[in-house]
Order: C-alpha cells, then sequence, then structure tokens
C-alpha cells in the first residue's frame, strides 16, 4: 500500500491535519491509531462545552474519503533516502500491513505524565489514578473510589470533576497553581495524601480512598527509539515552527513534539500552521 500522506495519531492534532489537507485537495491519506475511538486521550471529554471544538473536528473527520484505521499500532518506521519512500509497520487486527508514504506526519500525542514519574514519596497503595483512567472507568460504569482527592492541572481535570459532580463520591480539590502532592499513605489501598502549600510550605493531610494526580505529559514516541528523527531529553519531537523534524519528508506536530504543551491547547494550531509546509512536499 503505497500513499502520499500518513498521519500516525488520530487525535486532534492528526485529525486537524486531515482536515486541512482535504480542503485543500489531497485525496491519497492515510490516518492510523492504536486506540479504538479517533480523537485522542482526552476523547471521553468531548461532550463538554470546553472541549467543543476538538468535539467539532472528530465529527468532521467522519466525513472525511481517507482511510483511518483504528486498533493500527505502528511497530516500525523506517525513513526512506535520497527520495525513496518512507516504510512504515502496522500491527492491526487483521494482522501486519506494511505501507510506503511519501511524507509523514508524527501526530502520535502525549500520555499522562503519573505519580511513578514524580517520584512521589510513601507507599503503592492502590487507589492512584490518573485523569483519563478515570474517564474510562466512569464510561463504564465504574466508580473510581468514595472519598476522592483530585489535583486540578487544567482542562481535564475539571473535567473528571465535573463527570463526579452527580456521582455519590465525596471529593476534595486541590489547585495544583497552590498544592503538590509530597507524599500518599497506605497499605493495600490508599489511606491519605499529604500536600504541601507552594507559598508558605504549609503541610495538610487528607483522608482518601482515591488520588486523581497527572502533571506533564510524556510524548508518544516509543516507536521511534532506532531512528534518526531526533527527540529531546523528554522524548518530545524536535520540531520547527513548520512542523518540519530533521529528517526530510517527516513531520511532527501536537502534543508529541518539542513545541507541544500539556494541556493540547496548541495542538490545532500547530497543525494548521504546519500544513502549507506539507502541500509544498506533497506536490
Amino acid at each position: 500500500m503505497r500513499y502520499d500522506i500518513v498521519i500516525i495519531g488520530a487525535g486532534i492534532s492528526g485529525l486537524t491535519t486531515a482536515a486541512a489537507l482535504f480542503e485543500k485537495g489531497v485525496q491519497n491519506v492515510l490516518v492510523v491509531d492504536y486506540q479504538q475511538d479517533r480523537g485522542g486521550f482526552a476523547s471521553p471529554f468531548h461532550q463538554m462545552a470546553s472541549f467543543s471544538l476538538e468535539r467539532e473536528i472528530v465529527q468532521k473527520s467522519h466525513t472525511l474519503p481517507y482511510d483511518i484505521w483504528t486498533q493500527a499500532t505502528v511497530i516500525g518506521f523506517f525513513p526512506g533516502d535520497g527520495g525513496e519512500a518512507h516504510q512504515i509497520y502496522v500491527q492491526t487486527v487483521k494482522g501486519t500491513k506494511t505501507v510506503e508514504a511519501k511524507i509523514v506526519v508524527i501526530a502520535s500525542g502525549a500520555l499522562e505524565k503519573p505519580r511513578e514519574a514524580h517520584r512521589i514519596a510513601g507507599t503503592r497503595p492502590a487507589g492512584v489514578m490518573t485523569p483519563s483512567m478515570v474517564a474510562q472507568l466512569l464510561k463504564r460504569g465504574f466508580l473510581p473510589g468514595e472519598k476522592i482527592t483530585l489535583l486540578d492541572t487544567g482542562r481535564m481535570t475539571k473535567g473528571i470533576a465535573e463527570l463526579l459532580a452527580d456521582q455519590d463520591v465525596e471529593l476534595y480539590m486541590f489547585d495544583s497553581d497552590e498544592w503538590e502532592v509530597v507524599e500518599v499513605a497506605g497499605r493495600a489501598r490508599l489511606e491519605e495524601v499529604r500536600l504541601q502549600h507552594w507559598a508558605n510550605q504549609d503541610r495538610l493531610s487528607q483522608p482518601c480512598d482515591t488520588l486523581i494526580y497527572s502533571r506533564g505529559r510524556i510524548p508518544s514516541s516509543f516507536f521511534l527509539k532506532g531512528t534518526p528523527v531526533k527527540r529531546d531529553e523528554t522524548h518530545a519531537i524536535l520540531i520547527d515552527e513548520k512542523g518540519r523534524t530533521n529528517v526530510e519528508r517527516v513531520f511532527a506536530t501536537g502534543s508529541c513534539t518539542s513545541l507541544g504543551d500539556d494541556e493540547h491547547l496548541v495542538s490545532i494550531g500547530l497543525a494548521r500552521n504546519m500544513v502549507p509546509e506539507l502541500l509544498k512536499s506533497v506536490k
């Protein structure tokens, strides 16, 4: 299979890129994503007013004539030399497929950075979760706990608070601009969270059975290990303002890049700014 452009990732930046390419008349495009549903990690929140633009982008993607493979994981990427096609190996539910592309756009997003990545002191009890994990539990009809501490770090944590508002739970919400989690305690299940105030260093202990926590992002660029595509110390793909990487005809956009942000707020703009450069390369 050969395409003019392959977009790795059907999150907001990937779908924004696809829609913009279609508006410019580009026809031969493939989008692949390992998740079952398009829209990225924030998709459980798209019905909320603060995610209305993301919701519109996902809805529009269903009208595109492009091949969009979900539950499809990139397991190998081999950039072409001297104008040769890039080769991509994709594991799908129907087996492994080999795809060739004139241009590759990496829009693979980023994972939430959990408690473990911050080396927060304490034991390792059950009940410490990221916002996306909680959203998936709620989507399936499960409550994460009964007495919940939530560190508010932005749109997704506010979305979680909104999802929990109608549930029979006790919710204790702390602003991450004022408080940081410094320790968790509990044996089999979380029993207490200890927080410290940024300004005055005061500490408090909050009894709870669940902590919803994430701070920062982990770019989903693992499949690039061993390739010449350059990444920074956080594994974010290094790009310029036009989305170009150090490899010819390989572009990247969104939260998996060095210009991305934790809240995914700049993803749409990055994707749109990249498209004119893509059009030059596809001709």
